[in-house]
């Protein structure tokens, strides 16, 4: 087996089939990035986006080590011949119309390309993919991908769910280490991917999207011994007739049931989620966040409807909305007016913050027992009223991030700030901004941060269980 780095971190890179209109991204992308030698494989070109073109990878005189196939699907059998002969490592197939399209034609062709890659001791990354996106190596599979990388990986089926997550992230302050799109996975599987990552220093949590996993041999071991050094969350689809179906017209993968699903995250401690937006909350919450040592929650919002409905919200997850002990509430009525507001938790105290004791009602809340985590609802609407202006909006949030990072560093308990979304939407942007530059995780819905904290201690519990 040959060690995946060899694909994250080649030298240099060949785009066969690129043009000035087809797939020219990927050259774009990686000249952009600047770290690897990039070719262009095109005899009907010249040149392409100013780099000359060479009529087939044999003519590039110098040494490639991975090379993305963008030819119609009857030609790749060749390509792969070439690079057989040229010493290639790694080689990803961009193209389509293999296995997915149910014939037995792309069976054939995709099973023609697993035997050239075994015979010639080289990777396939897909075919039917976007490939890898690696912010050391410069590898890249779209135009602005960032250059900084991050402790996340994220290993996907679907090309284009890859490319949204890595631009999605970059609204919550997450960066990456590995984002790999495997498609079809006629070489290279989850699995592949995940015995690399388990072990990868510079990788910390690890996100997938799965449909069908092709390489069973070993899957659960694997997880397990993954999920214990660090967490895994996975969104499989194909779990329904129906997605099952669809599945196997995506990337030609045979899908598994709900319940059997839910027996393999038990058993190995993969995180379970539903959306894809899950998987960049829980990615927010494990880098910003200390796991939660228990499920008491307590809320700070200004609203009293509110509290109503986010206290259902919790139990729903599995969290509890314990009453503060009598203490807290003492403490918290000695500057909390009665009137238009509450003590008991959810604590409806907006005013506290608006009078500056903002640090105070979290002090009191982050002391109770019962309590442990925290989260705190901002509406833009509140700051845009109160703050009157750009300059005293930055100086309302310094004193709120204040109170927060009290709270962590004073009483060792997580809080999960909520910035809901708004009509002042520039003020919207700027409170989630404060908080995610000042380290702290935020979201965009009370929702989100309860589902998360919810998983977070799913999580610990299971690794406190088997540690």
């Amino acid at each position: 087996m040959m060690d995946l780095s060899q694909v994250f971190y080649p030298e240099s890179v060949a785009v066969v089939g690129a043009s000035d209109r087809n797939v020219r991204y990927y050259v774009e992308a990686m000249v952009e990035a600047g770290k690897l030698k990039v070719f262009v494989v095109n005899p009907n070109y010249k040149e392409v986006l100013g780099i000359k073109s060479y009529a087939s990878i044999a003519d590039i005189p110098e040494k490639v080590d991975y090379v993305v196939v963008a030819v119609p699907a009857t030609q790749t059998p060749s390509v792969l011949l070439e690079c057989a002969k040229k010493g290639v490592k790694a080689v990803h197939i961009f193209t389509s119309g293999f296995s997915e399209t149910g014939t037995a034609e792309g069976r054939a062709l995709e099973e023609k390309l697993a035997e050239i890659a075994e015979t010639s001791g080289f990777r396939i990354i897909g075919p039917n993919c976007m490939g890898i996106y690696c912010p050391e190596s410069g590898l890249r599979f779209a135009n602005d991908q960032p250059s900084e990388p991050g402790p996340v990986a994220f290993i996907s089926q679907s090309g284009g769910r890859a490319v949204n997550l890595v631009a999605n992230a970059r609204l919550r302050n997450v960066r990456f280490s590995k984002v790999i799109s495997y498609g079809n996975a006629c070489d290279l599987d989850f699995v592949d991917f995940l015995e690399y990552l388990k072990d990868d220093p510079k990788t910390n949590v690890i996100l997938g999207y799965v449909e069908g996993f092709k390489k069973t041999n070993g899957l659960l071991e694997l997880l397990k011994e993954t999920c214990m050094k660090k967490p895994v969350a996975i969104l499989k689809g194909g779990v329904s007739e129906e997605g099952a179906r669809a599945a196997a017209f995506h990337t030609g993968s045979l899908a598994g049931s709900a319940r059997v699903w839910e027996g393999v995250c038990r058993q190995t401690g993969v995180i379970q989620v539903e959306f894809f937006e899950d998987l960049l909350d829980l990615a927010v919450g494990f880098m910003y966040a200390k796991l939660p040592e228990g499920r008491g929650v307590a809320i700070m919002t200004n609203s009293g409807g509110s509290s109503v409905v986010y206290a259902d919200v919790c139990a729903k997850y599995g969290l509890r909305v314990p009453e503060f002990e009598e203490e807290t509430q003492r403490r918290l009525r000695s500057f909390i007016p009665a009137a238009g507001s509450s003590v008991k938790n959810p604590l409806d105290a907006w005013m506290a913050f608006a009078r500056g004791r903002m640090m105070d009602a979290l002090d009191a809340a982050a002391s109770d027992r019962n309590i442990h985590s925290l989260i705190i609802e901002l509406q833009p609407e509140n700051f845009h009223v109160y703050a009157r202006g750009i300059d005293r909006r930055g100086d309302m949030a310094e004193t709120a991030i204040a109170s927060c990072r009290h709270v962590v560093d004073e009483h060792g308990k997580p809080v999960f700030i909520v910035v809901n979304s708004s009509y002042y939407h520039e003020t919207e942007r700027a409170m989630a901004k404060f908080f995610q530059d000042a380290g702290f995780p935020v979201f965009s819905s009370l929702q989100g941060a309860v589902k998360t904290i919810s998983k977070m201690y799913w999580y610990k519990r299971f690794k406190d269980a088997r540690g």
